[in-house]
């Protein structure tokens, strides 16, 4: 089987069904359905598979809302009007189950799990904690006993086709350079799922403690876990059909279903406004290493072309596939700044603070200095002129969440990554034409100055909610605050060369 899939991948043959095809009549189960990949994942399925039979969507109670209404919500989103209009039957096809990644067993009742277990063909398991400062027991809990509890129950499943699971091509350590296959575990995972469940409940203190000797060199808890899923899906890969999917920094969509689409601040997304509101002024990162980012869609469509091959290949070791752009448009961050300080003239934020003018460096002395005076100070003025007129202040709050993600976020930006995507783009080859329009990457067709001002466009829209109506509004607003920002940036300089001249002249003609 491995030598005929080394063939296979080699020669380039085409998937034996199309996409529509394999997904005629199965049933889907997708955990993280609420999440952003999880959600374009969603609208994909809908669209592009007419004949799929039922896409069961695990989801748990929030916020006083039921997963009926959660499931209600996470679909009245403009992500989902292509299938509205054109496809509104496939909405019906949806069903939630009520389960939550967080509990043991996912907090499946039984007769759910045994609906699951008779009809579900393929899983896509998408749920996961992806903070950083997480503690060791919500890590592993999400990221790890979860994908365990939901093998387990996949191992019930009398017609599983493909098992994909979705982690992230940061999940090892100890180089710069990955390619698309499994690299050591950060420990024996029984074990820590077993000192998880057992000292979390018992003495989640002392757990706690123990944190930075089981993370040994990994930086955070969510790198540290999403290692252990990867080897805990391949402990089952011997009963199950599966794949990993591994995604570099997920952005906005490229083309599908349309440009921009984004609904979440994690990661750049956050900074970028923050930034161009004109309350982030300074990064800590290295503007001269290249960032590995990859538009949601192209993943999503990643992950559906792995599940056709993971049922072809059957079982047998995981195939990894790692969606990332793998050097075919490689731009250093700080390209990607200036590119967002260009669109930024042309799609300004309405409301910001100050004109977006941030800069980036890596040297962390000159980052504190930058913080302090750029950052911190501005805050301390409008959070005292908050507190005088009778109103919240918020900003010193905001600058201390700002630092803790960008010292969080040091040791991605820090430094360039080289990930393989051979395997991912060979997924492409063997597309059949009539999947190529739905299904493509078209990674090399991908210009970094469109794709950027389209996600910056999409975050005014689906993030900041500000109409495209009020634009020349904020234009005019944006172009005050540059003549503003020219003249302190004038006085601060013309009263830097003053004291320096003053200082000259009493050093050089006082008695």
């Amino acid at each position: 089987m491995a030598e005929e899939q080394a063939r296979s991948e080699a020669e380039g043959d085409v998937l034996p069904w199309t996409v529509a095809e394999f997904y005629r009549g199965q049933s889907v189960l997708l955990t993280g359905g609420s999440g952003f990949v999880g959600r374009v994942l969603l609208e994909k399925l809908l669209f592009y598979c007419p004949d799929i039979d039922t896409v069961y969507v695990l989801l748990r109670p929030r916020k006083g809302l039921s997963v009926q209404e959660r499931l209600h919500k996470l679909l009245d989103v403009p992500l989902f009007d292509r299938v509205r209009a054109q496809r509104p039957e496939a909405l019906g096809r949806l069903q939630v189950v009520e389960g939550d990644s967080a509990q043991p067993g996912l907090a499946l009742a039984e007769a759910d799990a045994r609906v699951l277990a008779e009809r579900v063909s393929v899983v896509f398991h998408l749920a996961a904690s992806v903070r950083f400062d997480d503690p060791l027991i919500t890590a592993v809990r999400i990221n790890a006993c979860a994908t365990r509890d939901l093998l387990e129950l996949a191992t019930r499943m009398t017609k599983l086709k493909a098992f994909v699971h979705v982690s992230t091509t940061f999940c090892n350590v100890g180089q710069r350079e990955f390619e698309e296959k499994l690299y050591p575990v950060a420990g024996d995972w029984r074990s820590i799922l077993a000192l998880v469940e057992a000292q979390g409940q018992n003495d989640p203190v002392a757990l706690r403690a123990l944190t930075t000797k089981i993370l040994g060199p990994y930086c955070n808890t969510y790198t540290f876990s999403k290692n252990l899923a990867e080897h805990i899906v391949d402990h089952y890969s011997d009963r199950l059909p599966v794949g990993i999917l591994r995604p570099s920094v997920v952005v906005a969509t490229a083309r599908d279903p349309f440009p921009g689409w984004i609904d979440n601040f994690n990661g750049p997304t956050g900074l970028m406004v923050g930034a161009g509101k004109g309350v982030v002024h300074t990064g800590y990162s290295d503007p001269n290493s290249y960032i590995d980012y990859v538009p949601c869609d192209i993943v999503v469509k990643g992950i559906v072309l792995c599940s056709c091959e993971v049922a072809r290949k059957g079982l047998g070791p995981p195939l990894v596939y790692q969606g990332a752009q793998a050097g075919m448009q490689r731009i250093t961050q700080g390209r990607v700044l200036d590119i967002a300080h260009e669109a930024c003239a042309e799609l300004p934020f309405s409301d910001s603070l100050y004109y977006p003018c941030g800069r980036m460096t890596s040297n962390y002395l000159l980052f504190l200095v930058q913080f302090f005076f750029f950052h911190l100070v501005p805050a301390v003025i409008v959070d005292a002129l908050l507190s005088a007129t009778g109103r919240k202040p918020m900003l010193i709050r905001l600058q201390r969440r700002i630092y803790s993600a960008m010292t969080k976020l040091s040791f991605f930006v820090l430094q360039s990554w080289d990930f393989s995507n051979k395997r991912f783009l060979g997924l492409e080859k063997r597309l059949r034409p009539e999947d190529r329009e739905g299904f493509c990457y078209q990674l090399e067709n991908i210009v970094p100055e469109a794709f950027f001002r389209d996600a910056l466009r999409g975050t005014r829209r689906f993030l900041v909610k500000e109409l495209d109506s009020n634009l020349p509004q904020a234009i005019r607003a944006y172009k005050r605050k540059r003549l503003i920002h020219l003249i302190l940036k004038t006085l601060f300089y013309a009263t830097i060369i003053w004291i320096i001249l003053s200082t000259l002249h009493f050093l050089l003609f006082a008695e």
